[in-house]
C-alpha cells in the first residue's frame, strides 16, 4: 500500500524523497485517503521504495510504452534521444556511476549521472538509463537502438530516430543505416536527414 501513496505522491508532486515525505504530512490528504488512521513516511522509507521500483524499471517502461500506444493508438514513427546530465551536492564517495564529467549545469565541483531519454513525437517516454556522470554521448546510442524493439510499437515498421549533432558520429549514422532506421539529425539551424517515404 505504501508503493501506492509512494506513486502518487510523486506524480502529483514530483521532488526529492525529503520534500516528497514532508508534503504528504503536510500539504497532502493522500494518506488519509488511502489509510483510516493517520501514518507518518519518512523519507527513508521513499528511498527504499525508490530503489525497488528501479529494480523493476524495464518491465515498467516496456508496460507503460505498450500500454499508452494502445490507449491512443499511437505508432511510434518518430522518436526522439538525447542525454543530460545532473549532478549531487554529496561527495558520492561509494557511488559506482557518480563521475566528474561536462556538466550541463556549469557544476564541474560537483559528481554527475548522465540521463538517457527516449521519448515519441506525442512526449511518452519510451525508454531510458543511467550511465556515469563521464560518459561519451555518442557511444550510448547503440545500445539503446538495441532496446528499441521490445519498447516500440510492433509491426508498424522501425521509427525514423531524431538525434542532435553530438551525437550523430559517422559510426552511429552507418550503425543506423545498418539496422534500418530512418534520422534526422539537428545541428543548430542545419538539419541533416536520411528519411524514406514510408516514415512520413
Amino acid at each position: 500500500m505504501i508503493n501506492i501513496r509512494y506513486l502518487v505522491s510523486r506524480a502529483v508532486y514530483p521532488a526529492s524523497e525529503h520534500k516528497t515525505a514532508q508534503w504528504m504530512a503536510d500539504s497532502s490528504a493522500v494518506v488519509s485517503l488511502l489509510f483510516k488512521e493517520k501514518k507518518v513516511i519518512s523519507y527513508q522509507s521513499l528511498y527504499k521504495i525508490s530503489k525497488q521500483l528501479y529494480e523493476q524499471k524495464d518491465g515498467l517502461e516496456k508496460h507503460l510504452s505498450t500500454k499508452t500506444n494502445e490507449l491512443f493508438d499511437l505508432k511510434d514513427k518518430i522518436i526522439f534521444y538525447d542525454l543530460t546530465n545532473t549532478y549531487f551536492e554529496g561527495r558520492k564517495e561509494s557511488s559506482k556511476i557518480a563521475r566528474f564529467g561536462r556538466s550541463k549545469e556549469k557544476r564541474s565541483d560537483a559528481k554527475l549521472v548522465s540521463l538517457a531519454l527516449v521519448i515519441n513525437a506525442e512526449g511518452f517516454v519510451k525508454y531510458s538509463k543511467i550511465y556515469e556522470g563521464n560518459i561519451s554521448e555518442p557511444s550510448t546510442l547503440q545500445a539503446t537502438i538495441e532496446s528499441l524493439s521490445s519498447s516500440t510499437s510492433q509491426g508498424s515498421g522501425k521509427p525514423a530516430v531524431v538525434i542532435d549533432a553530438g551525437i550523430a558520429t559517422e559510426d552511429n549514422l552507418d550503425m543506423l543505416k545498418e539496422k534500418g532506421y530512418d534520422y534526422l539529425v539537428f545541428a543548430n539551424k542545419l538539419i541533416t536527414l536520411s528519411v524514406s517515404v514510408s516514415c512520413v
